[in-house]
């Protein structure tokens, strides 16, 4: 864990050394107690740490961003919020400027998100994962990632007759049965949100206080139930775990560069990879390296 400003801090790697970048930055005009990265500055903003990581990112490396579209402030009086697309112009940014190849766009599908009060327009109640690879030609550990298939999928399988496809795919080149994969069925790209209860964990056996979490986290907001509406959540280990597993072997090097409560130090330690966090606020910093600690304690142990 390295404590300061991820811009400043990535010249310290090595070059051609990290395969994973996995990270959640500020959301666009969420006030932090070190300052707010305001929509119209977020690409030149995000740039700057972007555009100094790429040569430290080994060739067959990824960049995984999660983060939340926001809205642009209304006009006094009105309640209409026009949905800023700063997120999507981040999307087109990694590609055309960082020449970056997009794997997939994921969304993070949360089931009890925090209220807003917005009366023009639908709950806000999902965010992104933009996956970028270095390279054109990637690989990644799919078998790693694998889920169960469920009853009905197999049944389908057992009595559907898959016939060629005409949109361009060539997968399916003749009228033919396709049987289940012994190691499990493909991931889908959208995550759901399952009640997650690491935050009072986190309270409890920390002393972290509420009002820090709620004032300063770089983590990911999300209630753990429709009676905590201003409950922050941490972020669950099975959204940075996705990518770890799939993007990186044991011993590669995970940085995260907005580290918040240090979740995916916690599950790249847990995995057998390595681990680099950046943080701008100490007491984040001792909270990762203490719960990292006690990952790498119980590894030890076993």
């Amino acid at each position: 864990m390295l404590e300061g400003n991820s811009e400043k801090l990535i010249k310290k790697l090595d070059d051609n050394s990290i395969k994973l970048i996995y990270g959640s930055p500020p959301y666009p005009n969420a006030k932090r107690n070190y300052g707010i990265w305001k929509t119209d500055e977020y690409l030149k903003t995000i740039d700057k740490f972007l555009s100094k990581c790429l040569p430290k990112l080994r060739d067959d490396g990824f960049i995984v961003i999660n983060v939340k579209a926001n809205r642009n402030p209304g006009k006094k009086g009105s309640f209409s919020s026009e949905r800023s697309l700063i997120i999507e112009e981040l999307m087109l940014h990694m590609k055309k400027k960082l020449k970056l190849y997009c794997v997939d766009i994921e969304i993070w599908l949360k089931s009890n998100p925090v209220p807003t009060g917005l009366r023009v327009a639908c709950q806000d109640a999902y965010e992104y994962n933009l996956w970028f690879s270095k390279s054109p030609e990637w690989q990644i550990n799919i078998d790693a990632i694998r889920n169960e298939y469920q009853g009905s999928s197999l049944k389908t399988y057992e009595a559907t007759i898959f016939k060629p496809r005409i949109n361009g795919l060539n997968y399916v080149a003749k009228e033919k049965k396709i049987k289940p994969n012994s190691k499990g069925c493909l991931p889908k790209n959208v995550f759901i949100n399952k009640n997650d209860e690491m935050i009072n964990s986190l309270i409890s056996n920390y002393q972290l206080q509420k009002e820090t979490l709620n004032s300063y986290s770089n983590v990911i907001y999300g209630a753990t139930s429709s009676r905590s509406l201003n409950h922050q959540a941490i972020q669950p280990e099975y959204v940075p775990q996705k990518y770890i597993l799939a993007c990186t072997n044991e011993n590669d090097i995970v940085l995260d560069p907005w580290c918040g409560s240090g979740t995916t130090g916690v599950v790249a330690v847990k995995n057998g990879r390595k681990f680099i966090g950046f943080e701008i606020l100490s007491e984040y910093v001792e909270l990762s390296n203490q719960r990292i600690s006690e990952v790498l304690k119980d590894v030890d142990e076993h």
